[in-house]
């Protein structure tokens, strides 16, 4: 590891540590979101963040594109989970299973089934009941050998999952959140990066961080390497106030809603099946010829370890960042210029939903950073994770 990237992990090690302090948040669940798009101006936009899968680190870099998402795993386990067998209702039929198999084909297609198991079992109930007592006599007892069959969770889970159609929502909107900051309290809290403490090891990630940056580029660049050696080497002071900050909660919808965003999506995720996969971790239920495993998702190594059970939420920032560093009049204009893409630990586009970033030197030639985002720009800084042990363990 070089010494700029060892000298920006104990910087995000300190921020983290600030951050959990002056929040008062859990370092057994509590991950720094960082990135270029952490203003949130639509609830497309955060759900993305909750479809996004945490890696075991204490800081992320969330890509709204990123391949590791909540909606894919549990595609993928869904198919690879043996759903109830319907041979007792075929038996039961006997020579009527075909006639009914027809029937029952066309008119879903013309009567598409919802979401609601308890609504779809009275329709199929009342759809046998009046076909089998014109065509299938003395067959009325099969009733109980179909209705098994959608009421297995898995079953049930993979009709909602195909109803929702690739889109899928979370059961809060972006009005919620805005409803929950508009309440939430103001928070102040500040970072000298000469005492604060940089050990994480405590945290749920075991000390893990991820995705270099400099304090003047995100991403880093070797021409940013030398400032922020500087300012490491020299120490900084960091004060930030949140005009309001909360925690979020939210999860993948379940039930159908009346709400203006969410009337338009169909509830897509049933709990049960999630839970049934993951306590069961045998071929009983796992196909050995699915697309993915219990291992593959749920083990040592599984891309389905965890979830975002929560985001960490702000609203209005005022952030002052002072260093006893000295720059020259060349690496001024650089680090001027670097203020245009924001500057670490908020890295918003200068401009980006009122987002303003001022950098003055003093006659020495230190600096002081000023980012300000005003209200109405709701913004994410972290998020909380919670293990699947935790949730269905």
């Amino acid at each position: 590891m070089s010494s700029i990237q060892e000298s920006m992990d104990t910087l995000t090690a300190q921020w983290y540590n600030a951050t959990v302090t002056g929040l008062g948040l859990s370092p057994d669940q509590f991950q720094l979101y960082q990135g270029t798009e952490s203003v949130m101006s639509t609830s497309q936009e955060m759900w993305a963040i909750f479809n996004a899968i945490p890696p075991k680190s204490i800081n992320n870099y969330y890509n709204p594109s990123q391949n590791n998402q909540f909606a894919g795993n549990y595609d993928a386990i869904l198919g690879s989970l043996k759903p109830a067998s319907n041979s007792d209702f075929i038996d039961c039929m006997g020579d009527y299973y075909s006639a009914w198999n027809d029937y029952f084909t066309e008119y879903t297609k013309n009567n598409p089934l919802g979401s609601d198991t308890g609504e779809n079992v009275k329709t199929i109930t009342s759809v046998f009941t009046n076909w089998a007592a014109v065509n299938a006599p003395g067959k009325a007892g099969c009733l109980n050998g179909l209705t098994k069959i959608y009421i297995d969770p898995i079953n049930q889970a993979n009709v909602k999952f195909a109803l929702a159609g690739d889109k899928y929502a979370w059961d809060r909107t972006i009005d919620n959140l805005n409803s929950a900051l508009a309440s939430a309290p103001k928070k102040t809290f500040s970072m000298d990066s000469k005492t604060q403490s940089s050990e994480v090891k405590h945290t749920w990630a075991g000390g893990n961080t991820s995705f270099f940056f400099d304090i003047f580029s995100f991403g880093g660049g070797a021409s940013y390497d030398k400032l922020s050696q500087k300012v490491t080497t020299s120490g900084l002071n960091i004060e930030v106030t949140y005009d309001h900050v909360t925690t979020f909660a939210a999860g993948p919808l379940s039930q159908a809603s009346s709400s203006p965003v969410l009337k338009d999506y169909y509830p897509w995720y049933l709990s049960a099946a999630l839970a049934l996969a993951y306590q069961t971790k045998d071929n009983t239920l796992w196909s050995p010829t699915g697309r993915t495993s219990w291992e593959k998702e749920f083990g040592e190594n599984g891309t389905f370890q965890r979830t975002a059970s929560s985001i960490v939420a702000v609203n209005g920032i005022t952030s002052t960042m002072t260093s006893t560093a000295t720059f020259d009049k060349s690496e001024q204009e650089t680090i001027k210029g670097a203020a245009k893409t924001g500057i670490w630990p908020f890295f918003n586009i200068n401009g980006s939903g009122g987002s303003e970033t001022t950098v003055t030197f003093s006659d020495e030639g230190t600096f002081t950073i000023k980012t300000t985002l005003p209200l109405g720009n709701p913004q994410i800084i972290g998020v909380l994770q919670s293990p699947m042990s935790k949730q269905f363990g």
